[in-house]
């Protein structure tokens, strides 16, 4: 007895084992792990890397450049040419084999404007894809709490599919029962029972929507999650029943888009002026230290030689003009889309907020539907006990009450999924924000 006992303890913490090793999974913590996981924000992180790379790359041009190099020429003969006069003869101008090692620098001094306006368009254009990162953050957010939702809402529906189940298989049993002392027909038996073959196919569509839940939401964090976390029970109301006050002016001042386009508009008008500067005056300097003689590696007759230069080009045939009205026309171009993005984002705001509103309505709505629709089929179940009341009447009454609860669920997690949106909307976010300098 006492073996057994121990070997039954044992049994039992072998099973609650990994039930206790799973964290509870939040939609706060499906968010942590989306920050850490999701390959979308991964992939926002290198495309600003990108942008500031392309900013050194602009700068590089205002630097000097410095090299070597190393040049080595090989003749039949030494070079000679003849001496007019004093006596004739040759005069020496190169060796057979030539070596030559040289220090060069090139600085752009000045360039009419060109190297300036191309590094601000990179850096405006930086801050444009930081304002892109921002949304995308946005954007993982609402994923990952509308996949959350959704799962919770599956899961829902699945206990309802499987109460409805339950309630089916108790009025088969007390159906068989009467059918078999003789107080009602086969075709009652029988039309119970397609009601719980039914029942089982719901609970089977219902666990297949979980399943697919659950794949949604790992896919939206970017991790695994159905083998290390449990989910908390499903909510049968909401306690946040507030909705902004005004969130369209919330939306055109938060917005990143907004900051984004703005800032490309800017950068196209830099982009403007760099090309324009090409058909201005360009300065530079160059300067060399080099040795030559006939071995490798040189070591005698130093030389040194710097020239300032300075070029103007007139005319390029047309191709600098070109690229500042392509840069011009992008600009405009971004005129617009702004414009367009604004209405876009008070149809969304008004979609939103109104989605909000409604699904809050719902749900008091749909509690009270729940409470009549279980009354009535208590009342049902009641009469058809008493033999004063039809099968056809407790059937009814049982998928109305599953129809009531199903709205519920429909109600609460609607709501969750409205205001994620309706925050989505507004550009809303703890963590993800833009910068004072965007």
């Amino acid at each position: 007895m006492v073996r057994s006992f121990f070997v039954g303890v044992l049994l039992l913490s072998s099973l609650a084992g990994p039930l206790l090793a799973q964290d509870i999974l939040t939609v706060e913590k499906a968010l942590e792990l989306a920050y850490d996981n999701n390959p979308v924000l991964m992939a926002s992180l290198s495309k600003e890397e990108q942008a500031r790379q392309q900013i050194d790359q602009a700068r590089a041009s205002r630097l000097p450049q410095l090299g070597v190099s190393l040049a080595a020429q090989f003749s039949k003969d030494d070079t000679t040419y003849p001496v007019i006069g004093g006596g004739g003869g040759m005069a020496f101008a190169g060796w057979q084999n030539a070596y030559q090692a040289a220090l060069s620098l090139n600085w752009l001094l000045y360039s009419s404007g060109t190297v300036p306006n191309a590094i601000k368009a990179k850096e405006l254009a930086l801050q444009g894809v930081q304002a892109q990162s921002v949304r995308t953050g946005q954007a993982v957010e609402n994923g990952v709490r509308k996949a959350y939702y959704s799962l919770q809402r599956a899961r829902a529906k699945l206990l309802v599919a499987q109460e409805a189940l339950d309630l089916a298989k108790e009025h088969l049993s007390q159906v068989e029962s009467f059918y078999k002392y003789g107080v009602v027909a086969k075709n009652q038996v029988l039309r119970v029972q397609v009601d719980v073959s039914d029942g089982k196919l719901n609970v089977i569509k219902a666990e297949n929507a979980v399943e697919v839940g659950w794949s949604a939401l790992e896919r939206a964090v970017g991790a695994g999650l159905k083998d290390g976390y449990i989910l908390p029970e499903s909510e049968t109301s909401v306690s946040d029943k507030t909705v902004p006050e005004d969130p369209l002016s919330a939306a055109m001042a938060y917005r990143p888009e907004l900051v984004s386009l703005e800032r490309s508009r800017q950068s196209a008008l830099s982009m403007a002026k760099a090309a324009a500067g090409t058909r201005g005056p360009q300065v530079g300097l160059q300067a060399q230290l080099k040795e030559a003689d006939n071995s490798f590696f040189p070591n005698g007759n130093d030389d040194w030689a710097v020239s300032l230069s300075a070029s103007w080009t007139f005319f390029d045939g047309g191709e600098s003009l070109a690229k500042e009205r392509e840069a011009k026309a992008a600009a405009q171009e971004l005129i617009h889309s702004i414009e367009d993005l604004k209405k876009q984002i008070s149809m969304e705001i008004s979609s939103g907020k109104l989605n909000l509103e409604s699904a809050l309505q719902r749900i008091e709505v749909a509690r009270d539907q729940v409470a009549s629709a279980e009354e009535d089929y208590r009342m049902a179940l009641k009469r058809y006990t008493a033999n004063v009341g039809t099968n056809i009447d407790v059937l009814d009454a049982r998928v109305s009450l599953s129809n009531a609860k199903t709205q519920l669920v429909d109600a609460v997690y609607d709501t969750y999924t409205a205001r994620s949106d309706l925050e989505y909307a507004m550009g809303s976010s703890s963590r993800f924000t833009l910068k004072s300098d965007s």
